[in-house]
């Protein structure tokens, strides 16, 4: 099986079960009667303004009448491929997923999804043990790295500062170990020494740095000019884009970044709270109040590294060469 093949089945595959498994029923669900939109949202402290405005009722306040249903998913394929299979309505997810799905779903730019606004910027790490002995690029021949699901926005990053350093994959005939697992277990295969490192998103990576005394070995920000780059944007199906309820949850999702910025305190505990109900154990407080400074919340979708996205998954054969993301940004909303 060659690396392409390899990719987009791991993609394919664990992406239409998380889907299925989001909704518990088939998807292409009962037809849309306007009375509910259905909003995901991922369970990462990058995507922490949505979190904040579902968990205190704040968004269903701006939306009402309309009834908001949510589902937190843990890895953003796992939200495009339930946008994708009309499982949910509109979501954050990272943007690589974002292009990947609209790459291989849309035509000439029609169908596919639409990324409607910015959330965040930054907020992810390349996290190493000590006992690795991870100080430089060629030290990680040989080794085990994580990711939380193949296809995710750390995942291409992973892969691409591989192959920048002459590095591949195991899949790709290479000797490093990209190995996807749940943050949980992560955190506990870095303790035990079965994994040597793990490109994570906040909070996991700010986690293992406190709890294992881990390196952050990169802070991809650095990689980044102007230490700016997407990591949450909202996306829509295209067919859902311009549905008036999609639009009023791009203002209120504008409305938390902007309180996000003006009152990051209260934001933390509220997505902390939110993360909490739905998950059941975030971590330690303090471990997510350290985590914040690695981010920056935006409603900008940071539109030209999102594009650069696209061409490193082209490099990296995620997507055909001959794909395209034409019609992924649809004229956004002027307040930004």
């Amino acid at each position: 099986m060659n690396r392409r093949t390899f990719l987009a089945a791991a993609l394919g595959t664990a992406a239409t079960a998380a889907a299925t498994a989001a909704t518990g029923i088939a998807l292409g669900r009962r037809e849309d009667d306007g009375s509910t939109l259905r909003v995901g949202v991922m369970a990462n402290l990058t995507h922490a303004p949505l979190l904040a405005g579902l968990g205190s009722g704040r968004i269903a306040r701006a939306l009402a009448p309309v009834k908001i249903e949510s589902r937190v998913f843990r890895a953003g394929p796992r939200v495009t491929e339930a946008l994708i299979g009309n499982a949910i309505d509109v979501g954050t997810s990272g943007p690589a997923p974002a292009v990947v799905h609209h790459a291989r779903h849309s035509a000439g730019g029609r169908g596919g999804l639409r990324i409607l606004s910015g959330c965040a910027s930054g907020g992810a790490s390349l996290v190493v043990t000590g006992r690795s002995g991870i100080g430089r690029a060629d030290d990680l021949h040989g080794k085990a790295v994580a990711v939380t699901q193949i296809g995710t926005t750390q995942d291409l990053a992973l892969r691409t500062y591989l192959a920048e350093h002459g590095l591949k994959d195991r899949a790709a005939g290479g000797d490093v170990r990209v190995i996807a697992v749940a943050g949980a277990t992560i955190l506990t295969q870095m303790s035990t020494g079965d994994l040597d490192g793990a490109w994570l998103p906040e909070p996991w990576a700010t986690r293992i740095v406190r709890e294992l005394k881990a390196t952050r070995f990169i802070d991809e920000r650095d990689l980044w000019p102007s230490r700016r780059f997407s990591t949450a944007v909202l996306v829509a199906r295209a067919d859902r884009a311009g549905d008036a309820r999609v639009r009023r949850l791009v203002t209120a999702l504008e409305d938390e970044v902007e309180r996000a910025a003006q009152d990051p305190a209260r934001t933390r505990e509220e997505a902390y709270a939110e993360l909490t109900r739905t998950i059941g154990n975030p971590g330690k407080r303090w471990d997510l109040d350290a985590a914040w400074s690695f981010m920056d919340f935006t409603s900008d979708p940071l539109r030209e590294t999102v594009e650069e996205l696209g061409r490193r998954a082209k490099r990296l054969d995620l997507v055909p060469h001959s794909a395209s993301i034409d019609g992924l940004f649809p004229v956004l909303s002027a307040r930004r």
